[in-house]
């Protein structure tokens, strides 16, 4: 009966040895697999930081090309308004022709007089 105890007992630290030999093994990959994944998330987070430099230096590389296309729009519009006052304005000079007193411009009513009348004059 020894025996058969003995080797009882030996089936069952048999059979416990196997459990937790398949447990550590389940542990072990269980570990690898979690290895690989944060090797995967490593080289993720290094493409992630890679591409987000490269969007930082291509988002500043826009801003500078839209802030000179601005600044160039803005040159444009003052040229063409000052070259829009300055049409009108050479147009009113030629209608109004400032430079010649002798005729009367416009629907002015002033006119130079014939006559001076001095003191004294009667007429």
């Amino acid at each position: 009966m020894a025996s058969r105890d003995s080797r009882s007992r030996l089936d069952q630290l048999d059979t416990e040895v196997s459990e937790v030999t398949s447990l550590l093994r389940n542990n072990v990959e269980k570990v690898m697999d979690r290895g690989e994944r944060l090797d995967s998330l490593q080289e993720r987070s290094e493409d992630l930081h890679a591409n987000s430099v490269r969007f930082n230096n291509s988002s500043r590389h826009l801003k500078r090309k839209m802030c000179c296309k601005n600044v160039k729009m803005t040159i444009c519009l003052i040229v063409i308004v000052v070259v829009v006052i300055a049409a009108i304005t050479l147009i009113i000079l030629l209608s109004v022709k400032p430079w010649n007193h002798d005729k009367p411009h416009g629907n002015s009513t002033v006119h130079s007089p014939s006559h001076r009348f001095t003191v004294g004059d009667s007429g």
